[in-house]
């Protein structure tokens, strides 16, 4: 099935009660990285239409060869690929297991118009029985590198896997962290952190941790401190859940060059 045109209301009677779902998020590490004066700073750092500029319709245009209609985007952050595919057509639920990310999106969806189901929740409360099943989930902005543990990430994206429909797509981005611990760090501007008044640079920087570190001009700091996850160990986590790998892009080309592209994108299915 595919989406209507941005201009069609999506049915709400289609839509899953999110109602008392999720609403309980244990603080964890990644959570308390995301403050409120950080997540406040999220969006000048993106800059939603550079960013848009930058990507184009990459993912809708995967979600559409795919015959994707109902998506669940697993790691929503302030918002910005659930208005995206939301505006494009497709049925969107949102989701983020940090709280002032939450706000921040419920914000960015209202100023927009837009009425975009969104909830609090922690992946491993994913449960199919509450949500329903999707076509697709996306799991972007390297999200899955909050997660430290292999056992752990492949149990997440078991419930990914959970949550999909019969040939299900998912997406899954990270930072990479092949050309980062190579000694190649780069953050271009082109596609992701389009924001001019902030920089991107790298503070603690070993096999198990990566820490980025976010400059403003007004000379506030800010950090992240993630699992520098390779390529190939992620692909074949995605595996280990039950996935088969189709392909993997480079800042959004099939055609890549492994040490300087700034973000890798993995499409699988079940």
């Amino acid at each position: 099935m595919f989406p209507s045109n941005a201009s069609s209301p999506v049915n709400s009677a289609d839509r899953p009660d999110l109602r008392g779902v999720g609403q309980a998020v244990t603080p964890l590490a990644y959570t308390e990285q995301y403050n409120a004066d950080f997540v406040s700073r999220w969006d000048e750092l993106i800059d939603w239409t550079k960013r848009a500029e930058g990507e184009g319709p990459f993912f809708s245009q995967l979600l559409l060869q795919a015959g994707a209609c109902r998506v669940f985007d697993a790691s929503c952050g302030s918002g910005f690929h659930s208005v995206q595919l939301r505006r494009a057509g497709f049925d969107v639920t949102a989701c983020d297991g940090s709280p002032t990310m939450v706000r921040q999106a419920k914000a960015n969806f209202a100023s927009r118009g837009l009425d975009i189901p969104i909830l609090c929740c922690d992946w491993h409360d994913l449960d199919p029985r509450q949500l329903g099943t999707f076509d697709a989930v996306l799991c972007l902005g390297s999200s899955l590198c909050h997660v430290f543990e292999e056992p752990e990430r492949i149990a997440v994206l078991k419930r990914f896997r959970r949550l999909l429909n019969p040939g299900g797509v998912l997406l899954v981005d990270q930072r990479n962290f092949q050309a980062i611990l190579a000694g190649q760090f780069s953050s271009s501007g082109r596609y992701y952190y389009c924001g001019k008044t902030a920089k991107v640079t790298l503070g603690e920087l070993h096999e198990s941790l990566c820490e980025f570190v976010y400059t403003f001009a007004d000379g506030a700091r800010y950090s992240l401190r993630v699992c520098p996850i390779l390529p190939g160990r992620l692909r074949g986590e995605m595996r280990s859940a039950g996935f088969v790998v189709k392909q993997s892009y480079g800042d959004f080309k099939s055609v890549y060059d492994p040490m300087t592209a700034d973000f890798i994108i993995h499409q699988a299915h079940i």
